[in-house]
């Protein structure tokens, strides 16, 4: 998983439009860690469908 530091104005690290035009632009996720936002690169959440009892549901 590769992420990067992300160094943006306190401003734009609490303004959520501003997030996700940084997201849009890039087209990785804006992480906010301790106080600290960094890009990361999206990931598939899930690889394998599940339906609505889960994946092992027999």
């Amino acid at each position: 998983m590769a992420t990067a530091t992300l160094h943006v104005h306190p401003t734009c690290a609490s303004n959520r439009n501003l997030i996700e035009r940084l997201q849009a632009t890039t087209g990785m996720l804006v992480v906010i860690s301790a106080g600290k936002p960094k890009l990361q690169a999206r990931t598939n959440a899930r690889t394998t469908p599940t339906g609505p009892w889960g994946g092992d549901a027999a």
